[in-house]
């Protein structure tokens, strides 16, 4: 991809692939485009991006790109590079085409093994949807059509992790052990008894991001694919989710006056960006002003504890706090992704509130074959 057509080619192409697609939500467009902006996503100054095209003819029937994180390959796995942003029509041919020059991409820079998909940064889309495809994606989370695991593992590629999502609706009602706690904290006993738990504040937004920048960073340390965000990117993010952020459901447990969790859910935006069709002119913003208020199921997106305080509840009361949240405010529904089938730990505190597995996801992985020579533009073609 070199140049304005190609760039608008790659950002445009999901749009006539899901065409018919009931369940897909097209991204606002120019928002996908600023995604390979060095200006908007500072997510690209510290990794190595390329991405391709796969035609026939004139006409684009997939896409892909080849990254390398030096910090996740440092801290996770070595001499591995990612693929991401992949889409394609249900065309074996064209797939292997597409994996084949990213491979060889990667394999330029050094990289031994591949993983994804990841879409840039284990921070923004991860892993392709493998079951749960009667429903729309919640916000931020992976799509894609049942045919895209078939053609991964026909051209050679293992599955390596998986993901699930949960579902939470207001019959559900927290376990007893549940239960116990938080009237133990309400009463100033137990564990938890001198944890508060407290709404974000907006008005201090500055000091409130820099907060949970910390937090973050260590609250995830552990958790396999994490590498540490950046300040110039972290703001970023948290200054797209501001506009439709909601502070009851963005929760913080502190200590003694001093940041100990917190949790962060999204109201699902999608719901309105399903009828928007990825442009904003000349009527999406007036659809948007007019849905976001209607928006009645969201996405519990994060849930981050210090580790020394890891064992005392801080996460149960994150949580609890959370779902009387969306009680008040009338959400029908809370998708809780995506959380790692291996991360034990949180999966404890989704089963005390009686939450349904809802979708999988997974991520692949494969050896790369070796390559000789650069990667020349007619490798794109299938």
């Amino acid at each position: 991809v070199n140049g304005r057509a190609a760039n608008r080619a790659f950002s445009d192409f999901p749009y006539r692939l899901y065409a018919g697609d009931e369940c897909w939500v097209p991204p606002l467009r120019r928002e996908e485009r600023k995604r390979w902006s060095v200006r908007h996503n500072a997510a690209l100054c510290s990794r190595w991006v390329r991405r391709f095209l796969a035609r026939r003819g004139d006409r684009v029937v997939g896409r892909i790109a080849a990254i390398v994180d030096r910090a996740f390959a440092a801290r996770w796995e070595p001499h591995t590079g990612l693929f991401g942003f992949f889409e394609c029509a249900d065309d074996p041919v064209a797939v292997r085409s597409l994996l084949a020059v990213a491979e060889q991409a990667l394999h330029s820079k050094g990289m031994q093994r591949i993983i994804g998909p990841v879409n840039l940064a284990t921070h923004d889309e991860t892993g392709m949807l493998v079951e749960g495809f009667d429903s729309p994606p919640m916000v931020l989370s992976p799509y894609n059509p049942p045919h895209y695991a078939r053609l991964l593992e026909s051209a050679g590629y293992r599955p390596y992790l998986n993901y699930h999502s949960y579902l939470w609706s207001p019959s559900d009602e927290p376990g007893p052990a549940v239960q116990r706690l938080v009237r133990s904290a309400a009463c100033g006993r137990g564990i938890a008894g001198d944890i508060v738990v407290r709404p974000l504040n907006l008005r201090r937004w500055d000091s409130e991001v820099r907060t949970i920048f910390a937090l973050y960073n260590v609250s995830f340390a552990d958790v396999w694919g994490f590498v540490p965000i950046g300040w110039d990117e972290f703001v970023e993010r948290a200054r797209r989710f501001r506009p439709f952020l909601v502070p009851e459901l963005a929760p913080l447990a502190e200590k003694d006056g001093k940041p100990i969790g917190f949790a962060l859910t999204l109201p699902n935006i999608n719901e309105v960006l399903a009828h928007v069709g990825g442009r904003l002119w000349p009527f999406g913003w007036l659809r948007l002003a007019r849905g976001l208020p209607r928006i009645r199921s969201a996405r519990f997106i994060l849930l981050g504890v210090r580790p020394e305080f890891t064992g005392r509840g801080v996460a149960a009361l994150l949580a609890f706090e959370t779902e009387a949240a969306a009680r008040r405010i009338g959400l029908e529904r809370l998708e809780l992704s995506l959380v790692q089938a291996t991360n034990d730990r949180v999966r404890r505190v989704i089963d005390a509130f009686g939450c349904a597995n809802l979708k999988t996801f997974r991520l692949y992985e494969r050896d790369l074959p070796q390559h000789d020579g650069p990667v020349e533009p007619t490798e794109m073609v299938a």
